[in-house]
């Protein structure tokens, strides 16, 4: 029986990609399919090969991994990118999540919290680890400090089931950690729901969206 998850390493030292490969075959769940050092040689070799998740260097030779992915998920956009990085360089994390990332962790993090993001990007869902959150809500609040932006005052924002949900539950004073406790899902996903809820309004910080939302019953 074949693996679920489907994973394509782009990285461009050889005996990193290596340990990586011995470390998703190692699992039931998951295999390496394919691999590249490079960005050219993967677009070459993702022309013939569809994989789940793709593992995302952003720094190589050549082509950088932000242009890569930009090229990959214009031909197939159902495969996942994650970003797996020695830099949490506040650029590099932001261009990864415009660009249509996925996730984007550190590679001094454990095996685990690795085998964890590839299954919970595979799974539709986000994955940005600790310092990178930190640094993508900050830099998101720089940028609309400098652009001026206030709440959009548009009527086109919609909010789904889970992240009405979340809201709701931010307005009853609960922490990141006990509205995750009782959605019974992790933090980081939750992270991830609000910096997704910060962009959709263009705001600075949660009550500014409570505030919008109470003055137009967007909460339901």
């Amino acid at each position: 029986m074949s693996a679920n998850i489907k994973v394509f390493l782009v990285d461009d030292h050889e005996i990193f990609r290596n340990g990586l490969r011995q470390l998703v075959n190692g699992e039931g769940d998951m295999e390496v399919v394919g691999e590249a050092g490079d960005g050219e040689t993967a677009l070459q070799a993702l022309a013939s090969i569809t994989p789940d998740v793709i593992i995302m260097d952003i720094r190589m030779p050549g082509i950088n991994g932000v242009e890569t992915s930009q090229v990959i998920l214009k031909q197939q956009p159902q495969s996942k990118i994650l970003f797996f990085s020695l830099y949490d360089n506040p650029d590099y994390v932001v261009s990864a999540l415009e660009m249509g990332a996925s996730g984007y962790i550190l590679k001094d993090t454990s095996n685990k919290i690795f085998l964890n993001a590839i299954r919970t990007v595979f799974n539709g869902k986000f994955y940005f680890i600790g310092d990178v959150t930190d640094v993508l809500v900050k830099k998101y609040i720089e940028i609309q400090k400098i652009s001026g932006n206030t709440v959009a005052s548009h009527t086109e924002i919609s909010l789904s089931n889970r992240e009405q949900q979340i809201l709701k539950m931010i307005d009853n004073n609960l922490s990141t950690k006990e509205v995750a406790e009782s959605l019974n899902i992790s933090v980081r996903t939750i992270e991830a729901h609000r910096l997704n809820i910060l962009r959709k309004f263009k705001a600075n910080n949660m009550d500014e969206v409570l505030t919008y939302c109470k003055d137009t019953d967007l909460l339901k």
